[in-house]
Formats: structure tokens, C-alpha cells, sequence
């Protein structure tokens, strides 16, 4: 291999890299998780009639049950109910007492931007009872039924993101809604509307398809049985013909038994695809372009492209999708100018980890599973 080669790619890169700044850090890779989940919350609604100046409620504290389901990382359905106790109100003459609320209803949730914030807008219909009890006048009293409709905005923020250890996916969960309840058999036809807060948890049903999986301890090879001439360092040259005694297990060694200096492979950071596909990002387009002009100026040398994953997904499903990922830059490169003829491609999954997956105690380590999502070239040999 020639080591000038080498050298002049990654100066190369580098030059033509300084046009575009530091590149983006890759994505990471998760599996979409869908599992169905519930949403308890406490409830805070700051209560008028909408105008209708006959009931005047006093705000009020309550709870909020969602069970829902995510269609796809951009929307989510929900059905839910909200419960408001003994509210207060006030008006002219009859008009005096408390009601019991008790709501239900079908949100729908939209995620405009799910790779890089948590927040969402959501939209509800349901039906509503409230069971009124008029001071003075119990002739009034009783259910009535009534609908309402609801706009807010919210955010769910994963308790990792916070800091805190969590395998199974529990999440801060917050909103505001505008709440409007149309009680048709009230006199006045009276309409109530609400500015209410909420805060509780967000809690998965069922195992978590991101939980990282404890490897399995690797079983011991067995003892080498010495059946010719010594080799002391197990690398496959005999004592009498090693001229580098005591070379590290798993070295790559010459003829000699000394270690081959290989060159450095040049990794792509910024070179980030879309989730879980080997379609490219307009950002790692970018990055690739500085790839094409460092080609196009060091036009003597072959490359091979390798891609590599972390351990999140299944290993016959990470070598498919490296393979595919290597596939997409070389037909970038080819698009834009690299002779086909000096590319190779090659796809490794998860076997070839630069940093540790996990933790030693078993626990995700998202630093390391993101060192190990990443796209290298390789000068080949001549």
C-alpha cells in the first residue's frame, strides 16, 4: 500500500472541508417504536362561559387519562378522558352552585419535526357530562350532556434525555389545551371554555424494541496444541524465524512475525442517511461533495467504501442495511464524477465496533453506538 496515497486523500478531504465548517454528527439509529402507550397527567383549567355571562365557573384542578398509539413518528392517535370536581360558579338569580365534569374524546397528534424536537400539535372531539347542582333551585339539578372540541401543543421528553437511566421508555409528558363545552340543555345554552395545563407521564406498554441486549460472554478458545516448531507469540511465524518476538494477539504480521504499518482508514463523520434507510441526507450530500473534489484531485488511487452500524437491530439486518448505506455513497461518488472502476463497496454491520456499545454495567452507551455508525474509505492496495 502506498502511504503517500493515503496521505494526500485525507489532505485533500481536509481542505475541501474547510468550505463547508464541521460536519453534523450522525443521527441516531433506533428502531421506530410503536408500542401502545397510557398518558396520566395532572390537570390545571382556567374556566369562563365564553360570553354567555350566566354561569361564571371558578377555575379548577383535575386528571387526564390518554391511551394512545403511534401510526408513524409523525402522528399518533389518542383516546382519552378528563375529570374536573365540584367547579364553582356563579350568575345572576338561579344561577349559583357547582358541576362535576366529566369529559371524553379522540385526539389526533402531529409531530412536525420528530428528529429534532419533541413537541407536537394536537386537535380533539368528544362528548361530555356534567352533573350541575343549582344552589337554591334543585329543580335545575341533574346530567346534562354536552360536546366540546380542543387545540393545543405539547412535548414529550424522554427521561435519557434528562439524564436519567431508563431501559424501558418512560417520558415527561406536557400540553396546553383550548377547551370549548357546549351544554345544550342548560337555560342559556350555556358554553364553557377553558385555557387547561397539564403535566404527568408517558408510559410504554410492553418491551422497549431500543433496549440494548446484554451480549453473551464469549466462550473461551481452547488452548493451541503444539504440534511443530514454537511459535511463543501465536502469529503464525516460528520462534526461529521471528524476528519481532511477543507480538500483541490478533496482530497482522509479515513474513518476519513484525506488525504490517496499515494506514489509517479516513472516516465520513456528517455522512448521515435518513432513518432507517440508506437514503442520503442533503447534509451528507454535501459532506460527499468535498469526497468527489478530494477524488477528482488525488485521480492515482482506488478506494473501498465501507459502512458500518451499531448493535441496535438485529445483525442480519445491520449487514444489509452497512452494505446498502457503502452502496449509496459509491453511487453518489459515481453520479458526480468518480470512475466507477476505482470504488468498491463493502458492508460490515456490527461486527467491527471502534467503541464499546454498552456500558460495563450492561447500560446504553449512545456515545459509543454513535462512534460505531459510520461510513470510512480505504486507500486499496496497489
Amino acid at each position: 500500500m502506498n502511504r503517500k496515497h493515503s496521505i494526500a486523500l485525507a489532505g485533500a478531504l481536509a481542505i475541501s472541508s474547510a468550505w463547508t465548517g464541521a460536519a453534523l454528527a450522525q443521527e441516531d439509529e433506533k428502531v421506530f417504536d410503536d408500542r401502545f402507550y397510557l398518558a396520566p397527567m395532572a390537570s390545571w383549567a382556567f374556566l369562563d362561559d365564553d360570553g354567555n355571562q350566566q354561569l361564571d365557573p371558578d377555575n379548577a384542578g383535575g386528571v387526564h387519562l390518554s391511551f394512545g398509539k403511534p401510526i408513524n413518528k409523525y402522528f399518533s392517535v389518542e383516546l382519552f378522558g378528563s375529570y374536573f370536581g365540584d367547579v364553582d360558579f356563579e350568575g345572576p338569580n338561579v344561577f349559583t352552585g357547582d358541576v362535576e365534569m366529566l369529559e371524553y374524546g379522540l385526539s389526533g397528534l402531529y409531530f412536525p419535526i420528530p428528529d429534532d424536537a419533541p413537541v407536537y400539535g394536537l386537535a380533539s372531539v368528544g362528548i361530555g357530562d356534567y352533573e350541575f347542582e343549582f344552589t337554591g333551585n334543585p329543580a335545575l339539578d341533574g346530567d346534562q350532556d354536552g360536546d366540546f372540541f380542543d387545540l393545543g401543543l405539547g412535548f414529550i421528553l424522554p427521561l435519557n434525555a434528562l439524564g436519567i437511566p431508563d431501559n424501558y421508555g418512560f417520558s415527561i409528558r406536557g400540553e396546553y389545551r383550548y377547551r370549548q363545552s357546549d351544554v345544550d340543555d342548560v337555560p342559556g345554552n350555556v358554553e364553557f371554555e377553558g385555557h387547561i395545563v397539564q403535566l404527568g407521564l408517558q408510559i410504554p406498554l410492553g418491551p422497549n424494541p431500543n433496549k440494548p441486549e446484554p451480549r453473551p460472554e464469549p466462550t473461551p478458545a481452547p488452548a493451541p496444541v503444539q504440534t511443530g516448531p514454537s511459535d511463543s507469540d501465536g502469529d503464525g511465524v516460528i520462534d526461529a524465524k521471528d524476528e519481532c518476538p511477543s507480538t500483541p494477539p490478533g496482530t497482522e504480521v509479515d513474513g518476519t512475525g513484525c506488525p504490517i504499518e496499515k494506514d489509517e482508514p479516513i472516516v465520513l463523520r456528517g455522512v448521515t442517511f435518513e432513518f432507517n434507510s440508506a437514503t442520503l441526507t442533503d447534509q451528507a450530500e454535501n459532506r460527499l461533495d468535498n469526497v468527489v473534489n478530494a477524488l477528482q484531485a488525488a485521480d492515482q488511487i482506488d478506494v473501498r467504501v465501507e459502512g458500518h452500524t451499531d448493535s441496535v437491530g438485529g445483525a442480519e439486518y445491520n449487514l444489509e442495511l452497512s452494505q446498502e448505506r457503502a452502496d449509496s455513497v459509491k453511487a453518489y461518488l459515481v453520479e458526480y464524477g468518480i470512475d466507477a472502476n476505482r470504488l468498491t463497496t463493502r458492508g460490515f454491520g456490527e461486527t467491527r465496533p471502534v467503541a464499546p456499545n454498552t456500558n460495563p454495567d450492561g447500560s446504553d452507551n449512545p456515545d459509543g453506538r454513535a462512534e460505531n455508525r459510520r461510513v470510512e474509505l480505504h486507500v486499496e492496495d496497489e
